[in-house]
């Protein structure tokens, strides 16, 4: 029996299954047709797309996308389905009893006049550095921070992933933001240099399977797996059990992991000690003005000792004042980044101090 995308859950969407349409207006019907076929008629044309791949996906929806009126997306019907899998988790079951159906709309999303699936397909955004530092001020590694392309329109990273992750795409979106950080650090970085690099963990519905392509990226440039940290980022739930599966499946790699953001949202001192990631992104608003306030000092003490316990590694993030680099270091924290030491850039930088 397939299994059912299911759209309300913001599913990620798979590389391979089978879209099918259901409209019962005639003239939505034919719309649909011209969309998927570039023809009309025969009437008998299936109303179903088989995919392969991501590219063919995104390349049928940025299609229906542009052809079809925001109307006409609304009532058409659509449903995606893939081959049951028993080595694969299960697919989260539809809400209703509508076996997967649901508006066409709800795989469409747009950011700044333009779909997701063209932002994706077409690679409109690049890799910004920025630089991470020693106490001494030498450079360690360098965070790779999404960004658009020079010649295309700006656009907010956050709100790209955000309607990806509605629509299903931040599988595809999280995949190519991650391939293209590795290409770039090839490019750029030497071997030994640290490469921290974010990653969605609701994007990977199956852990090996998802990122196999991933590993095979960084055979293919010749880069080495223990260079690379791949950061969890803050915005999501941490208390998935598949969390520590994904975790395994890249320490099996030789991959570090990160934690982004400790001590805003949902990255937790608890998530910390339960998850013990290698290197520990202290949020910076409790670094901001820490050298002045006693409450902010308390929390770094703390976080200090709980990280210590499983000898993972801090990095105090948003340093921008001389004043508050000299506390952190003072106070054991082994890492840092922020304005201080250099904005993202295309290329990695020099730091200032």
């Amino acid at each position: 029996m397939p299994r059912y995308h299911n759209c309300k859950s913001s599913t990620p969407l798979r590389d391979h299954g089978l879209v099918e349409f259901a409209a019962e207006n005639p003239v939505e019907r034919t719309l649909l047709r011209k969309a998927i076929y570039d023809a009309a008629e025969p009437e008998d044309l299936p109303l179903n797309v088989g995919y392969h791949n991501q590219q063919q996906l995104l390349q049928l929806m940025s299609k229906l996308q542009k052809q079809l009126s925001s109307s006409t997306a609304q009532d058409v019907n659509c449903r995606i389905s893939y081959a049951n899998d028993l080595n694969q988790a299960e697919e989260n079951e539809p809400d209703d009893d509508n076996q997967g159906w649901h508006s066409l709309s709800q795989l469409f999303g747009e950011v700044n006049g333009r779909s997701v699936s063209d932002y994706i397909l077409h690679h409109t955004f690049t890799s910004h550095l920025q630089p991470i530092v020693q106490p001494s001020g030498k450079i360690m590694g360098y965070e790779f921070l999404l960004r658009p392309l020079p010649e295309q329109m700006p656009f907010r990273p956050a709100e790209l992933f955000e309607k990806a992750r509605k629509i299903g795409q931040h599988s595809f979106l999280d995949r190519e933001a991650r391939h293209s950080a590795i290409r770039l650090s090839a490019a750029h970085l030497e071997k030994g240099m640290k490469r921290f690099i974010n990653f969605l963990p609701s994007s990977l519905h199956s852990p090996y399977s998802s990122l196999k392509d991933t590993f095979e990226l960084m055979k293919e440039t010749g880069t080495d797996p223990s260079d690379y940290v791949f950061e969890v980022i803050e915005s999501e739930p941490l208390d998935d059990p598949e969390l520590l599966k994904i975790f395994d499946v890249y320490r099996q790699q030789g991959v570090l992991l990160a934690l982004d953001d400790v001590g805003t949202g949902f990255a937790t001192l608890d998530t910390v000690e339960r998850l013990q990631p290698d290197y520990v992104k202290m949020d910076r608003k409790w670094v901001s003005g820490c050298d002045k306030d006693e409450g902010k000092q308390r929390y770094i003490d703390n976080l200090l000792n709980r990280v210590s316990r499983f000898h993972g590694i801090v990095l105090a993030e948003g340093v921008e004042r001389q004043e508050e680099w000299d506390y952190v270091r003072r106070a054991g924290v082994s890492l840092f980044q922020g304005y201080l030491f250099g904005r993202a850039s295309p290329v990695p930088a020099a730091v200032r101090v």
